[in-house]
């Protein structure tokens, strides 16, 4: 079984000098899935990472909690998280609720992991595109979520 709370303890503190730290807890041909892309394998998850703190200001993983009671031999971890970033230096900060979905392998190592967010929260931060998705996001909501 995974270490949850060393898991999360990685994901909270995550900086761009420190990924190794957190890819220990990933099998070697882990596969990662968000609502943009789907990769194969530690380096290209590392690559994503990366990349995350490269295109973002100040980015970081918080409020991550465990979401159901993790059994002892169990295959699937769900944890909940909050991601904070801004766009670029005096930007304000933007979040983002979600969570991710961790399926483990028999030596307790993340086999798959996907993350479950709205991919258009994010795009609305971006200056060319998201009037237009928050323009879409209001002409097809309903009228009490407006």
């Amino acid at each position: 079984m995974m270490d949850t709370a060393a898991f999360i303890a990685a994901a909270e503190s995550l900086s761009h000098q420190d990924l190794d730290r957190l890819l220990e807890f990933y099998a070697d041909d882990c596969e990662f899935t968000d609502p943009f892309q789907t990769v194969r394998g530690k380096t290209a998850i590392r690559q994503v990472y990366s990349e995350m703190f490269t295109h973002l200001h100040g980015p970081r993983f918080r409020d991550l909690r465990l979401m159901g009671a993790a059994t002892p031999g169990s295959s699937e971890v769900v944890i909940g998280w909050t991601f904070e970033f801004a766009i670029r230096p005096g930007k304000p900060p933007q979040q983002l609720r979600g969570c991710s979905r961790l399926c483990l392998n028999t030596l307790g190592k993340i086999q798959d992991h996907t993350d479950y967010w709205d991919g258009s929260r994010l795009m609305q931060a971006f200056p060319v595109v998201g009037p237009v998705i928050a323009w879409l996001r209001r002409k097809i909501a309903h009228p009490s979520s407006r």
